[in-house]
C-alpha cells in the first residue's frame, strides 16, 4: 500500500554550486589522503595476516579436550570436540528459552518505509533545478524506520519499536575440559530454528501487551498477520545447540581458549562449526585474507576515483554556463579522475609492495622488465 507521492523542486544558483564545489575539492583531497592510508594499511596488514597464519601453521598442534596439559601452556592448539553449557539461554524480554550456546533473536517490522528519486536538470546560465519525488510503502523490514526523519512524516509514523534483535550467550559454556568465552562463542552462529509453541506465544503476548500468535514458525506481534499495520512485528529464534562440534585453533591459557599471539603481530584465533583440521582452517583463513585484501583494493580504489572527481567538480560547473559545454567538460573530467584514481591507486600499492614485500615487488619487476624486453626484441626484429 503507497500514499501519493510528495514532489520537492529545490533550484540551486550557479553561484551557489561553485562555492559548494570549490568546498568539494577540501573533501577530495582529504579522501584522496585516506584513500592513500587505506590502500597502505591494507597491504601491511594482508602481509602480517600472510606471515602470522604461516607462523601459526609451522606451531600448531593438535590435542584431545578431554584433559588440559599443563605442558601445552601458551601453546598453540587445535581442539575439536562438542560444545556443551549448562543451564538455558534465556530471552527474559519474551519469556523465550532454549537448550543451546547461543539464542538469537531476530526481528522483522512491518512498517512505513521512504523512497526518493530525484532528477536533476541545468538551466541556463549554471543554475540547477532538482526535483525529489518522495513515495511511501509498508513493508517488511529487517531495521526499525525512524518516520520522524520522512520528509513527510504525517500519515506515515512508525511505533518505536518495543524489542529489538538480540544475541544470549552461555557464560559457562565448554568444550572438553576447557572453558569457552565471549572471545570464541562470538565467532559461533546460531543457525538453527526453534520451534515456538502456542505457550510461548502467549506468554510474549502478556510481556509485550500485544496480541501475539505463532504463525509460519515465528511471534507474529499484531492483531491480524492478513491484515498487517504499521507497528507489527515478525519474531524468529535461532539457536546454535547443545553438542555441535566446534573446531578451534587458539593458545591454551590455563584452561580457556584465548588468541595467539604471533611475532607477526597478528593474533590467531579461529573457530569452525563442525569437524574440521587445523591445515583446513589454515587454508580457510588464507582464502579470508585474500578476499579480504581485494574488497579492501577495491573500495580504496572507489573512493580514489571519486575523490578525484571531486577535485576536478568545479570545472564541470564552471562551463554549466551553457549546459551543453558542461556536460562535455564533466565527461572529460570523469575520465581523467577514473585514469588518476587507477595510476595513483597502483603507485600506492606498488610503494606498499616494496616496504612490505620488497622480494616479491623486485621479482614481479624483473619479469615485467623482461616480458618488455622480449617485447621490444621481437619487435625489432619483425621491424628488419
Amino acid at each position: 500500500m503507497s500514499n501519493d507521492p510528495l514532489s520537492v523542486t529545490t533550484r540551486t544558483s550557479w553561484i551557489s554550486r561553485l562555492g559548494s564545489a570549490f568546498g568539494g575539492v577540501l573533501t577530495g583531497l582529504a579522501l584522496i589522503l585516506a584513500s592513500i592510508a587505506l590502500l597502505g594499511w591494507n597491504e601491511g596488514r594482508s602481509v602480517q595476516s600472510i606471515r602470522a597464519n604461516k607462523e601459526g601453521a609451522g606451531a600448531v598442534q593438535a590435542v584431545s579436550a578431554d584433559r588440559i596439559l599443563p605442558s601445552n601452556e601458551g601453546r598453540l592448539i587445535h581442539v575439536s570436540a562438542p560444545a556443551v553449557a549448562p543451564d538455558q539461554r534465556q530471552d527474559a524480554a519474551l519469556g523465550v528459552s532454549a537448550d543451546g550456546l547461543i539464542l538469537t533473536r531476530k526481528i522483522e517490522y512491518y512498517q512505513w518505509v521512504e523512497s526518493s528519486k530525484s532528477e536533476t536538470r541545468t538551466r541556463l546560465g549554471g543554475g540547477e533545478e532538482t526535483v525529489t519525488t518522495y513515495s511511501y510503502d509498508r513493508q517488511w523490514t529487517a531495521t526499525p524506520e525512524d518516520s520522524s526523519r520522512f520528509q513527510q512524516p504525517a500519515g506515515h509514523q512508525n511505533p518505536a519499536p518495543a524489542i529489538k534483535n538480540a544475541d544470549f550467550r552461555a557464560e559457562r559454556a565448554k568444550l572438553g575440559a576447557f572453558t569457552l568465552d565471549d572471545a570464541v562463542l562470538d565467532q559461533v552462529v546460531a543457525d538453527r530454528p526453534l520451534t515456538l509453541t502456542p505457550e510461548q506465544a502467549a506468554t510474549a503476548a502478556s510481556a509485550l501487551s500485544r496480541p501475539t500468535r505463532v504463525v509460519e514458525g515465528a511471534f507474529y506481534v499484531g492483531a491480524d498477520p492478513a491484515a498487517p499495520q504499521a507497528g507489527d512485528m515478525r519474531v524468529t529464534y535461532l539457536v546454535a545447540p547443545q553438542n555441535s562440534t566446534l573446531s578451534v585453533v587458539a593458545a591454551q591459557t590455563a584452561d580457556t581458549l584465548q588468541p595467539y599471539p604471533t611475532k607477526a603481530g597478528a593474533p590467531i584465533l579461529m573457530v569452525r562449526a563442525g569437524t574440521a583440521s587445523a591445515d583446513q582452517m589454515f587454508a580457510q583463513a588464507k582464502a579470508a585474507n585474500q578476499t579480504m585484501s581485494w574488497v579492501l583494493r577495491g573500495l580504496g580504489l572507489v573512493v580514489m576515483i571519486a575523490a578525484f572527481g571531486m577535485v576536478l567538480a568545479p570545472l564541470g560547473i564552471l562551463a554549466d554556463v551553457v549546459p551543453l559545454f558542461g556536460s562535455i567538460i564533466r565527461m572529460g573530467t570523469g575520465l581523467v579522475a577514473g585514469a588518476a584514481g587507477l595510476i595513483v591507486s597502483v603507485i600506492v600499492i606498488a610503494l606498499a609492495w616494496f616496504v612490505y614485500r620488497p622480494l616479491v615487488a623486485m621479482a614481479v619487476i624483473a619479469v615485467a622488465a623482461a616480458c618488455a624486453g622480449v617485447l621490444l626484441w621481437r619487435g625489432r626484429v619483425a621491424g628488419r
